[in-house]
């Protein structure tokens, strides 16, 4: 009976809106507001005609006056006093409660979900591993862009700013909307060099898992160039495949050479899909390595079937392992994680990672979840799940934009207010138009993380060059590419030095005549040397630098296809 009359009395409250004419500015005692987030809170909770009374007298009927979920009635005073903040139980209750998410709820109280992908990208690891792309905030403003009127045909090498002109910023769940295709999202590890030089550390990968299921080639092909991100007990590795028969499956490296290792395919190794495309950042083009990861064992023990459940423990145990992190290494990049966030509740000491693996339940802590979401690259929800709560019984309505302050791209610049309505539409056949038709997704959750994964401080839409009209390109790298970033701060290429086609920066050049030009050189006594590689028949060129040509800046990110 009570969870009936609990569930009525939920229903009842939501039905009630008090207008924001009536919402009482009150400053006091008794559960009265004292501080800027506490009357936030308060106004959030007038807007389902709800009080703090109530929600902690529903809290205590739904989930017990003792349960980690109550919400004491005197959370404004504490809120006030102390930075304390609810505990993820709490958090979820007022969802459950209001009917809001928990996404925004987690905003109010300054958890950022969306800032889980971002922190999983700047950590540099030595193995794989499949990133957590989720957008968490629906609701953000992104900026967006149109394509200008008018606009000659696209030369082969462009200025991206030349193509496409700032348009009023759009709502994250109208870009997600744009196709229906789902792709999986991976980090490179160091020691994963199974796919190099085609793949390199580092890297970002994106991965169709409809193509999961693909026929392989016979065991003695060493033809098929697609590489394929597979799961085995001990993490993740990219790799071309290939099948002897019989159910067993070879990874394969043409480029390193080691004993083949063979796997039982969806007992000792799951395909999750073919990568069809790279982010490759060329920042540190010396620190990349070729050496087979010794890691992927040589034993082989056996997956779990993909629908088999996890509890939590089982989880981060399991999660903890993949990443190959110690506890010392996982601890000191909770301090990384704490001093990005300015929370020192974001650092977790290796005694208490350790203690974290035998949790039957969640952390009071919303840092100590994240924290564990970011080391171990656990999806947010992933973690809830296994925690044990039921996600279906959170709330699902958006807190009113005006009481979440999200930041709105261009307001109060040269941009036209937001359109609530639809993404402005890509002229019919248009350069943009094709641009989304070719990568059929907008991997949305990098937005806040590629210009200082590419070393690009103030990253914008000038600082990128579409490439992809080069039938023939110099460089090997920029086969199938469609866009570079390009630091216009480094603009002195480096003396002659190495000569792998991994070894040199790659730069972009203005020549005389004004078209752009793409690839690795050296400075020669005051020449620009354009070097050539194995596979292209041409020699070096040579342009007279600040002459001849122009050093336009470094390349320090390719974004590509694999085809």
């Amino acid at each position: 009976m009570r969870k009936s009359s609990s569930s009525v009395a939920i229903a009842a409250t939501r039905a009630i809106v008090l207008p924001e004419s009536r919402i009482p500015a009150r400053c006091g005692n008794m559960g009265v507001p004292a501080n800027p987030r506490a009357e936030r809170v308060r106004q959030i909770l007038s807007t389902r005609g709800l009080s703090l009374y109530q929600v902690s007298r529903l809290s205590a009927e739904i989930f017990g006056a003792s349960s980690s979920s109550y919400i004491p009635h005197n959370l404004y005073s504490d809120l006030a006093t102390s930075s304390a903040v609810p505990s993820m139980r709490q958090l979820l209750a007022l969802s459950q409660i209001t009917n809001y998410r928990i996404t925004d709820w987690l905003s109010v109280f300054g958890f950022d979900l969306d800032a889980l992908p971002a922190l999983q990208l700047h950590i540099s690891r030595d193995r794989t591993v499949v990133l957590d792309s989720t957008v968490y905030d629906t609701e953000a403003w992104i900026p967006w862009f149109r394509e200008k009127s008018g606009t000659a045909p696209v030369p082969p090498i462009a200025p991206l700013g030349q193509v496409l002109a700032r348009a009023a910023p759009v709502q994250a769940k109208k870009l997600l909307g744009i196709a229906g295709t789902k792709f999986l999202y991976a980090k490179v590890g160091r020691e994963d060099s199974l796919a190099f030089p085609e793949l390199v550390p580092g890297s970002i990968v994106r991965i169709d898992p409809r193509r999961s299921k693909e026929a392989l080639s016979s065991g003695k092909d060493c033809s098929d160039k697609r590489i394929f991100l597979v799961e085995h007990e001990s993490g993740f590795a990219c790799s071309r495949l290939s099948s002897p028969g019989s159910g067993r499956v070879l990874l394969r490296s043409p480029q390193l050479a080691f004993s083949q290792l063979e796997f039982a395919l969806e007992k000792e190794l799951r395909i999750l899909g073919v990568i069809d495309a790279e982010i490759r950042f060329l920042r540190d083009p010396h620190g990349i390595s070729a050496q087979f990861d010794p890691r992927i064992p040589r034993t082989r023990p056996r997956l779990p079937p993909v629908d088999e459940e996890m509890s939590l423990k089982q989880l981060i145990r399991r999660s903890h392992s993949r990443s190959g992190l110690s506890f010392r290494e996982a601890s000191q990049i909770s301090r990384f994680i704490s001093d990005r966030l300015s929370d020192p509740l974001y650092f977790t000491a290796a005694s208490t990672l350790s203690d974290f693996e035998t949790l039957s339940t969640l952390p009071r802590h919303v840092q100590k979840i994240m924290t564990l979401c970011v080391l171990y690259s656990i999806p947010f929800w992933a973690f809830l799940h296994a925690g044990g709560v039921l996600l279906e019984r959170a709330g699902r309505d958006p807190i009113p934009d005006e009481l979440m302050l999200r930041d709105v791209p261009g307001v109060n610049r040269e941009l036209p207010p937001p359109n609530e309505q639809k993404i402005p539409e890509p002229r019919t056949g248009g350069f943009l138009e094709r641009l989304l038709a070719r990568w059929q997704e907008i991997p949305a959750f990098l937005r806040n993380s590629l210009g200082e994964l590419a070393g690009i401080p103030n990253f914008s839409v000038s600082d990128l060059f579409w490439v992809g009209g080069e039938a023939d390109p110099i460089h090997p790298w920029l086969r199938n590419a469609d866009l570079v970033a390009i630091n216009r701060r480094v603009r002195k290429p480096v003396a002659a030095g190495e000569s792998n086609p991994w070894g040199e920066p790659m730069y972009l050049l203005l020549g005389r005549e004004g078209r752009y030009l793409c690839a690795s050189c050296t400075l020669d006594d005051g020449f620009v040397v354009v070097h050539p590689y194995p596979d292209r028949p041409f020699s070096p060129r040579r342009f007279r630098n600040g002459t001849d040509a122009e050093i336009v800046g470094q390349v320090t990110a390719i974004l590509r296809r694999l085809v």
